[in-house]
């Protein structure tokens, strides 16, 4: 009993998980105190990632539609020169998986925004990786938001939301 007790002061003062594996299988005990540990690194790790998510730079209201990469004029290579021919996504490395905006010129390429107020979504964390000749601050569309193709996006159509700038950029 009092290896164990022992074990556990030691793993209280280690600070990776790869050490911390190494004592996994000593006996149930260890293993299960490991777990709690490794579970509260991952906590901690979201909880840093969405604090990251929250903080907003500047936030506009207005006009957002859909497009697809196959609307006319479209070649499903965005303006960034990103392919989406099959995929709406894109994997950034701070906010993990996004959907894919065409914005105005004045948000550069990699700004990452918050979609809010949709009707029928929840908040949708988006980057800019695209442009359009319709969408801008001063046409009348502020965002398009990507879509599988351009046949899903009828339902869509024209709709009122708060964007909030969450990164500048990559």
């Amino acid at each position: 009993m009092s290896k164990i007790i022992v074990l556990l002061i030691l793993l209280l003062n280690i600070n990776t998980k790869e050490v911390i594996r190494e004592f996994t299988y000593v006996s149930d005990e260890i293993k299960i105190f490991s777990e709690v540990v490794i579970k509260k690194e991952e906590v901690k790790e979201e909880k840093e990632k969405k604090e990251k998510v929250e903080a907003v730079l500047k936030t506009y209201h207005g006009p957002i539609t859909a497009y697809g990469p196959d609307c006319k004029g479209c070649s499903g290579i965005t303006a960034s020169g990103y392919n989406v021919k099959n995929t709406i996504y894109y994997h950034d490395k701070d906010y993990g998986k996004v959907r894919i905006v065409a914005a105005d010129k004045s948000l550069p390429f990699g700004t990452i925004i918050r979609i809010k107020d949709l009707d029928t979504f929840d908040n949708i964390i988006a980057i800019v990786l695209d442009r359009g000749s319709a969408i801008g601050f001063k046409r009348k569309v502020y965002f398009d938001l990507l879509y599988k193709n351009e046949k899903s996006t009828s339902s869509f159509g024209k709709r009122y939301a708060t964007f909030e700038v969450l990164r500048r950029g990559y």
